[in-house]
């Protein structure tokens, strides 16, 4: 008899052999065109660009961000890398998945579909032992007597709390969302390919000032548009005239429609243009400014979903809240070596941390005497704060 694991990677295999674009139009209930003329659905939205760019921004910075699990003892908080579940959410999840893999995944499947789901295996104590990702579109969520189940093709029904979901705004898709949005950029897009595959050929109407017979005029017809994907001059029949009946890019405004197409789906995203290398008004001086602003507005967020979802499908409920999951959002720093200085040197000046406990966020070895916690004050220990407080109060009152 297969087991669950067995059964989950078919599933997983089937969804990665066998996709099929229509069939993911017709579970989402998207096929028709939209008012711009492009037929737009989860699949073939990621075709074009500024989607696939904010959606492959969100998806890998969420899954390169550090992601452990912590156990909080009196005031004493540390790593709980014993726990069943601190491996599959940093190292393994599965038998045929990274860690990395594994979230981009669910990120990327909820920004798009609106959810991202995974099957959670668990052993004879209840713990998981594995997290195996399935198809959003393979999935049926129901209500069976009160209680909700889901209802995953190919495997069956699995209660709420064996199924890990990372959901997006009110569980909907933004691409269902916004079809008429990027109806439009897909159109533009469609447009450009036409345009520039007929290298530039303007169309338009070729008038006789003499009577043709209909073996002349398929004669001209096909003369003419032989090759009418080849660059170059035309030549005229003798008493044709040509008349242009279409417009220039420019006269459509073909660019700055691109353009503005690409910032609306960024703005539907919370994504800054510049992080997906469109053009913007960023200089120097505010690059950083926007990608504090992305951390916090976009990137914020969605830690917050999964490391709530974590604490509540993965960890037991007697662990909590005493054991629970965070993200290492400093880890946002790790390209900006500048950054990263400041933040550690102000932390370092506060006393917050050791140079011991700096070293070994950046994977150095300790040194001696690294482990005493100071001040800016002289950068004076701690524990003799006390001391040289009442020293300087006795040197005023001898002043005095």
């Amino acid at each position: 008899m297969a087991t669950l694991k067995d059964r989950l990677q078919s599933i997983f295999r089937y969804r990665v052999a066998k996709y099929d674009s229509n069939t993911v139009a017709e579970a989402a209930g998207l096929y028709g065109l939209t008012k711009a003329g492009a037929n737009i659905n989860e699949s073939n939205a990621m075709a074009i660009s500024t989607v696939y760019a904010c959606v492959y921004k969100i998806a890998t910075t969420i899954a390169s961000l550090g992601l452990d699990i912590y156990e909080r003892s009196g005031k004493e908080v540390h790593i709980a890398n014993v726990h069943p579940a601190h491996e599959l959410i940093k190292i393994k999840p599965n038998a045929y998945q990274t860690a990395f893999e594994f979230w981009e995944t669910l990120t990327a499947s909820a920004l798009v579909y609106g959810m991202g789901y995974a099957v959670i295996e668990r052993d004879e104590r209840g713990f998981a032992v594995a997290l195996h990702p399935v198809h959003a579109t393979d999935v049926d969520l129901r209500e069976v007597k009160g209680e909700r189940v889901y209802i995953v093709k190919d495997f069956g029904a699995v209660r709420p709390e064996n199924m890990l979901e990372i959901c997006n705004l009110q569980r909907m898709s933004p691409i269902r969302l916004h079809r008429e949005n990027l109806g439009l950029a897909k159109s533009a897009q469609d447009f450009g390919a036409e345009y520039f595959g007929q290298s530039g050929q303007m169309t338009g109407v070729l008038t006789s000032e003499q009577p043709l017979k209909k073996e002349q005029m398929d004669m001209i017809q096909g003369s003419w548009n032989h090759g009418a994907a080849q660059a170059g001059t035309k030549l005229m029949p003798f008493g044709f005239k040509y008349q242009r009946i279409s417009i220039s890019p420019d006269e459509a405004q073909f660019i700055e429609t691109r353009k503005f197409q690409a910032e609306e789906i960024c703005r539907i995203f919370s994504v800054p243009p510049s992080l997906v290398q469109l053009p913007s008004q960023t200089t120097y001086n505010n690059v950083e400014q926007q990608n504090l602003m992305y951390a916090r507005h976009t990137i914020v967020p969605w830690t917050q979903r999964i490391e709530q979802e974590i604490d509540r499908k993965l960890i037991p409920a007697f662990q909590r809240p005493e054991i629970y999951t965070k993200f290492r959002l400093v880890d946002l720093q790790r390209g900006d070596s500048t950054a990263r200085a400041n933040y550690f040197t102000q932390l370092l000046q506060a006393g917050v941390l050791s140079i011991n406990e700096v070293r070994m966020e950046e994977e150095m070895n300790p040194v001696d005497g690294g482990d005493v916690h100071t001040v800016q004050v002289n950068q004076i220990a701690l524990d003799k704060l006390g001391a040289y407080s009442d020293a300087i109060s006795k040197t005023d009152s001898t002043n005095g």
